[in-house]
């Protein structure tokens, strides 16, 4: 089958190189254009770029999907199959017609629960004990056309969104392999969706980085492990911003607080202890600005953190 490949970050990457150590090598991989990335903001190549460059697989980066040179080459190079996996660009109607056995999505949940931007992150901040990955056929809706593939994934209470990433990416590389095996074959499923069991799982704002000690431990917890290594869930303190990059539920349950949310009950090597709005929340690693995530001890090596101090007010 001739096969096209869409894709840009590194969740991507392993589907794509076991793809093309395959019978389903791509003939054309389409990822978005170079961007200014990083702290120096230098314009470099997508993970998925450098990779297909690597294999010397002819390369595409409209700014805008849906347009001529796009369905040029659509029309042109008779796709079989469409393999998509994080490309971040809706394919319209045209393009959606342009090929003729369907376009076979990756998406990182148990589908139709958490369709939308950020179904892992979601995932793990509401505290999921399983979650999956799904491989379906892209109709004009977001995230709900037919179920070819589906695979459960186990949550460990310590996964965090940059584990969990990358187990979903490489299983999610064997699911779209094993889809593209049934497809040529023809005898692939096509589940429809139920669509009121369907969750959105949005995409993060502001807002969501920002701890509320008011909220109950285990549910900052769970938010932690949602947003971290990356965008970090944090919380303001007498220096500025704080990231919280690994946190517990001391599993300490009260009807009446000792003191309010935000207050730092306990100061030591093993973890700052947090009150909660319920809870309390024990935390093990943090980031400073402009620093790197380091373990509590390090960080009162350099900070003089005490017990009574309150987090969550802004400075000043």
């Amino acid at each position: 089958m001739k096969i096209l490949f869409c894709g840009t970050p590194e969740f991507a990457v392993p589907t794509l190189k076991r793809l093309i150590d395959s019978p389903f090598r791509p003939r054309w991989v389409i990822t978005q254009p170079d961007r200014p990335r990083g702290r120096g903001q230098k314009v470099i190549p997508s993970p998925v770029k450098k990779v297909a460059l690597e294999s010397d697989i002819p390369i595409f980066q409209p700014e805008k999907f849906n347009q001529e040179p796009t369905w040029h080459i659509l029309d042109d190079s008779t796709f079989d199959v469409a393999v998509v996996v994080a490309y971040s660009a809706k394919i319209g109607k045209r393009s959606l017609s342009s090929v003729d056995k369907g376009w076979l999505n990756l998406h990182p949940s148990l589908l139709p629960k958490y369709r939308g931007a950020a179904p892992m992150q979601w995932a793990l901040m509401e505290g999921e004990r399983t979650t999956g990955i799904t491989s379906f056929f892209l109709n004009e809706e977001w995230d709900a056309g037919p179920i070819c593939l589906q695979r459960e994934i186990p949550v460990s209470p310590d996964e965090n969104y940059g584990s969990l990433s990358k187990k979903c990416a490489e299983q999610g590389a064997d699911l779209i392999l094993d889809s593209l095996k049934l497809i040529s074959r023809g005898v692939e499923q096509r589940v429809p969706q139920d669509d009121s069991l369907a969750s959105f799982a949005r995409l993060l704002n502001k807002e969501d980085l920002v701890i509320d000690w008011s909220l109950p431990a285990r549910t900052l917890q769970n938010r932690i492990r949602g947003l971290t290594p990356k965008p970090g869930a944090r919380t303001f303190w007498d220096k500025g911003l704080l990231r919280i990059q690994e946190a517990v539920d001391l599993e300490v349950s009260t009807t009446s607080r000792p003191a309010d949310p935000g207050v730092l009950l306990a100061v030591g090597e093993e973890g700052i202890d947090v009150q909660c709005g319920n809870g309390v929340l024990r935390v093990l690693m943090v980031q400073p600005e402009n620093k790197k995530p380091m373990r509590i001890k390090a960080f009162l090596n350099g900070y003089p953190v005490k017990s009574g101090s309150i987090w969550g007010q802004k400075p000043g």
